[in-house]
């Protein structure tokens, strides 16, 4: 394995710029696929393998006769003001006219195949016409006993349930029936509200890009402010940080462009990915910064040698390339294992997590060397000094 290390490690160091301008193209290219990431929908079939027989069933069945989700709108009586004319029942005329409104335009929305409220039973057992009382309305509940399937027993909400398509977008029809709520007049002392497992799965997919972010921006803060600390330094404290970085974009572009989609179940490996990334970045400057120190002593014994970075990184990248190496083959061999299990959302993390580590041992043995060679070969001081003369000809 000397041979190839080493002509590797030595296209590296003589080639930098090269790198990392060949790494940056992978990384636009991983932002654009980054970009066509989709949400999953959570629930629990979506956690079981299809050869499970509950699921196998359920999946015939919706191929034989379709699927559909539940939504649910909730009217209840909320009065602000105490004595005031406001609705306080939801068999009052105003309501039951205001729900068979709300049922009939969810009715036109897309994707909305049927729906069933208190004012659709009324109408089928009243030839059509809503009552025009509350004791009306007790008289035809007696007669139905289904109306107890849309009025709360001290008659302060009632349910419109509405059915969709499986294949409707969750995200959409919450839009849609939110701007029909907003948009229809109310009467005084009633509220809507949108409500059901259908409406979880939209939460949880608006949710998954921000939980994402936030938890990313809160690891990586976390370990920069550690390896700070641990270095002393600015610069051997910001190179590491490319490895989780560049590996993240690597590995999340590389999700999107195998179409394999987040759920909400897989939105937290960003955070490990991170948090076990970061190893590889620390292997190689560790190394690195002591393969520097070296070097006055190997010029002093040996004064004939030109000897820099660029041969200090050369040996770091043949020592550190194998125990990374392991320790990644290793880490991917776990990761596996976790699709063994009945849970696909966790054969589905642990394949991402794979990908994340995989990604960050290339960035740390690609971009981390590039990026100090250029570092350490550049004579900041002197860049200043040529800045300050400037500066001061301005003045």
């Amino acid at each position: 394995m000397a041979k190839p290390l080493e002509i590797y490690s030595g296209f590296i160091t003589r080639h930098p710029i090269t790198v990392i301008f060949i790494m940056l193209l992978v990384t636009v290219y991983s932002i654009q696929m980054i970009g066509t990431i989709e949400t999953k929908k959570s629930d629990t079939k979506s956690m079981l393998p299809n050869d499970v027989e509950s699921i196998y069933t359920l999946n015939s069945i919706e191929n034989e006769f379709g699927s559909t989700n539940a939504v649910f709108l909730a009217v209840e009586v909320d009065p602000t003001y105490q004595g005031s004319d406001e609705v306080r029942d939801v068999r009052d005329p105003r309501a039951l006219a205001y729900l068979d409104q709300l049922s009939e335009l969810s009715l036109h929305t897309e994707k909305v195949i049927d729906v069933t409220s208190a004012t659709t039973v009324l109408k089928s057992i009243n030839n059509g016409r809503l009552p025009q009382s509350e004791r009306e309305v007790e008289e035809l509940a007696g007669k139905n006993g289904l109306l107890i399937n849309y009025i709360s027993s001290d008659y302060s909400v009632s349910l419109v349930k509405i059915q969709t398509t499986d294949d409707v977008d969750l995200i959409e029809i919450e839009k849609e029936l939110d701007k029909l709520i907003q948009e229809l007049p109310r009467p005084p002392g009633l509220t809507t509200t949108l409500g059901g497992m259908s409406m979880e799965g939209a939460v949880m997919q608006k949710s998954i890009g921000p939980d994402m972010a936030k938890t990313s921006t809160y690891s990586l803060i976390g370990i920069l402010i550690i390896i700070l600390v641990l270095f002393r330094s600015i610069k051997y404290g910001f190179t590491p940080m490319s490895t989780i970085i560049f590996g993240t974009i690597w590995a999340m572009g590389f999700v999107g462009f195998i179409g394999m989609g987040m759920s909400s179940q897989t939105s937290g490996v960003l955070s490990m990915i991170m948090g076990i990334g970061i190893d590889f970045g620390i292997q190689v400057v560790t190394r690195y910064r002591f393969e520097l120190l070296n070097i006055p002593a190997l010029k002093e014994s040996h004064p004939d040698l030109d000897i820099g970075p660029k041969d200090a990184m050369a040996v770091t990248l043949n020592n550190v390339i194998i125990p990374m190496f392991t320790t990644t083959l290793a880490a991917l061999i776990g990761f596996q294992a976790m699709s063994l299990g009945k849970l696909t959302f966790l054969g589905d993390m642990g394949t991402i997590m794979s990908y994340g580590v995989a990604a960050s041992m290339v960035a740390a043995i690609t971009i981390v060397p590039a990026l100090m060679i250029i570092i350490d070969n550049m004579n900041i001081s002197k860049y200043l000094n040529k800045y300050m003369k400037f500066i001061n000809r301005s003045r």
